[in-house]
């Protein structure tokens, strides 16, 4: 990623965040402190209002009357960027199809509070935005997890799942937040699946502090935690290719699983359904419920996780 883009995800973070510690901003970027400290300083040349408090609890924080605000885009503006993106693409000629799809990934989500800017592009035209249900708003949400984060409070929330297409209630013990490539993400333990999950904050219907008290695990590393993740956040997707017998076929042939999915028919009557996708932890669970029915063939990642729970299965009855 280029300095400019860290440069930017630094001001937004000491927005959002506060008060916030070069060990902080180095783990949420994938870079040495010295690095961060020079970012600072680079900062500081061009005007830009940031400070450093000492001692024990100190950090960088960054002047309240300083605010970076949204392009705020008709909705023409934004309808338009986006059929340019599903249109310029290596296939007609055009040599920066991956630059221009992050490009406006990072427009989409700086618009996403503006609920009935994007009702109108979802009901007006088929190149929608991800409607996610943002029932409030950015700051709101982030006031409340590093509410949350700083009085050791789990938190209960109302989350969509692009792969599941519906919104679920999650309790989570919100770790860390962080802002990576145009997004927040909330770190957390989740209590419903058992495991630290990443959720992007846009995608968070709404979200309540439990009374509940939680610690977080000594041996929780933010940097260690997103070693296995650059991927999604540098904006590749991951190719998931299921095959599915010929005895469900048809239903995964007339169904629409992803917005990003191509289905092969084989000669044998089965079919391959190929998606991209940015995540794939969350069609783990999706797969397993097709039993026998369908054989994950990539990524080879996916493919071990799924044999080790229906080892766990087997040896469990």
């Amino acid at each position: 990623m280029s300095k400019i883009s860290h440069l930017i995800e630094v001001i937004i973070t000491l927005q959002f965040k506060g008060l916030t510690t070069a060990s902080e901003l180095a783990e949420s970027l994938g870079v040495d402190k010295k690095t961060i400290y020079r970012y600072i300083s680079s900062l500081n040349e061009a005007n830009i209002p940031i400070y450093t408090k000492k001692g024990r609890y100190g950090g960088f924080c960054i002047d309240e009357e300083f605010y970076m605000k949204p392009a705020n885009l008709s909705c023409e503006e934004l309808e338009a960027l986006l059929m340019a993106s599903e249109i310029l693409t290596k296939e007609n000629g055009f040599t920066k199809e991956k630059e221009l799809k992050m490009a406006v990934t990072k427009i989409k989500n700086l618009e996403v509070n503006n609920n009935d800017k994007l009702k109108i592009i979802n009901k007006n035209s088929h190149f929608g935005f991800e409607q996610t249900g943002n029932l409030e708003n950015l700051d709101y949400k982030i006031s409340k997890i590093n509410y949350s984060i700083s009085k050791g409070r789990s938190l209960s929330i109302n989350y969509f799942s692009i792969n599941r297409s519906n919104l679920t209630i999650k309790k989570i013990d919100p770790y860390d937040l962080i802002f990576r490539m145009g997004s927040w993400y909330l770190i957390g333990y989740c209590h419903m699946t058992g495991r630290i999950e990443i959720l992007k904050v846009s995608r968070i219907q709404s979200l309540k502090t439990l009374n509940e008290i939680y610690i977080k695990p000594h041996d929780f590393f933010l940097k260690d935690y997103l070693d296995d993740l650059w991927a999604a956040f540098n904006g590749e997707k991951i190719k998931v290719s299921i095959r599915f017998c010929s005895h469900i076929s048809d239903f995964i042939r007339n169904g629409r699983w992803h917005i990003d999915q191509n289905i092969t028919d084989l000669e044998d009557g089965s079919v391959v359904l190929d998606m991209y996708l940015d995540d794939i932890r969350d069609v783990k669970s999706w797969i397993l419920s097709f039993g026998k029915y369908a054989e994950v063939i990539e990524p080879k990642k996916l493919r071990e996780e799924v044999k080790e729970e229906l080892r766990e299965l087997y040896i469990k009855y």
